[in-house]
C-alpha cells in the first residue's frame, strides 16, 4: 500500500478559523481567496506570517481544484 502524502487526508481547519482567510480576503479587496493567495505568495514579505500560512493552505487545497 502508498504511503504517500497525496493519499493521505487534508489538515483539518478549526472550526474557530474557518472562513477567516476569504474574510480577510474581501476586506482587503480581493475578488476571492484564491485570487488573494495568489497576490499573498508572490508577496509574501508584505504580509504577516498567518496571513501567509492561510493563502498557502489556500493554495494547496482550496484553489488547486480547478
Amino acid at each position: 500500500m502508498y504511503s504517500s502524502l497525496f493519499f493521505k487526508e487534508f489538515p483539518e481547519i478549526k472550526d474557530k478559523n474557518k472562513g477567516k482567510f476569504t474574510a480577510w480576503a474581501k476586506k482587503n479587496g480581493f475578488k476571492d481567496a484564491c485570487s488573494a493567495a495568489s497576490a499573498v505568495m508572490s508577496k509574501k514579505d508584505k504580509y504577516s506570517e498567518e496571513v501567509v500560512k492561510m493563502a498557502n493552505y489556500a493554495k494547496n487545497f482550496g484553489c488547486s481544484k480547478k
